[in-house]
């Protein structure tokens, strides 16, 4: 009987380290966690106000802009439009000998599609203005300069400007990154993101990195998408052709590619805690 009670002590002891073990395996096997929480130091409760100060985008070299003219006059909006007055049609007489064709202008619609370039001296080359200086200028100075320019020569001006060609660029660990083209100057860091999918589970939230070029000059910036004072930086509303890189956890993504390998470890540490546990049942 001593040797049977010695027996058991030792075998429960055994199902004792066993049992240990499985638990052991299991907290390891578990998936590696993440803070994906966004701004995390904000106050709890309540609304938070704060003055945004959104800076202008200027127009730069290389930008395509689709600018628009009206006035009160048919034949000037013609004009503007066009570049050439419209002439009325040249009936043909069957005794003429001359081929009668109609007189238009032609490239109004390509025009109006493809936009105006900013060429590389800051110029875009309008009809009947010629080539105006817009380089440097916002969207409104530049609406203004070509409306007193018109007003010069037509009644009642209105001009309309937009950028057919404003986009930022998201790449490195977001679900879809590429370049998005934006319909008016205003997005920021956020948007972008959104634009792209959000960020994923393995992507550095706390250093997002920003690249800009200005002139000639390219400016780098990180920020903290955990911070609330995010909303601060000067790269927090993006400007055209902007590109965001999210940096990726390296060590986590290996951690979590070893965690998918060894899948079938919780399942063999739960058999084994199951056959310990019934043992110990048959051996009380």
């Amino acid at each position: 009987m001593k040797i049977l009670g010695e027996a058991l002590s030792k075998t429960r002891g055994s199902l004792c380290v066993v049992l240990s073990l499985s638990v052991v395996l299991a907290a390891t096997s578990c998936r590696t966690s993440r803070n994906l929480v966004y701004f995390n130091n904000l106050p709890p409760g309540g609304d938070t106000a704060q003055i945004v100060n959104k800076m202008s985008a200027k127009i730069e070299k290389g930008d395509i802009l689709g600018i628009n003219i009206t006035t009160l006059s048919p034949e000037y909006n013609q004009l503007f439009s066009t570049g050439a007055v419209p002439q009325p049609q040249v009936a043909i007489q069957p005794s003429s000998t001359v081929t009668g064709t109609t007189i238009n202008a032609a490239g109004a619609t390509d025009l109006t599609r493809n936009g105006f370039l900013v060429d590389e001296n800051g110029l875009v080359n309008l009809p009947v203005l010629g080539k105006t200086a817009v380089a440097g200028l916002t969207r409104r100075e530049a609406q203004d300069q070509i409306t007193a320019a018109v007003a010069k020569t037509a009644k009642d001006p209105i001009v309309n400007i937009r950028f057919l060609n404003y986009k930022v660029t998201v790449i490195g660990e977001v679900t879809r990154p590429g370049s998005f083209n934006v319909p008016d100057e205003r997005v920021n860091v956020l948007e972008a993101l959104g634009m792209a999918g959000d960020l994923t589970p393995y992507a550095i939230r706390e250093n997002i990195l920003v690249i800009r070029e200005k002139e000639g000059t390219r400016t780098m910036q990180r920020i903290n998408l955990a911070d609330k004072n995010v909303f601060n930086s000067p790269y927090f509303y993006l400007q055209q052709n902007d590109v965001v890189y999210v940096q990726p956890e390296n060590d986590l993504k290996a951690r979590q590619a070893d965690a998918s390998n060894y899948r079938w470890v919780p399942i063999a540490t739960a058999g084994i805690s199951a056959i310990a546990v019934i043992l110990a049942s048959l051996l009380r």
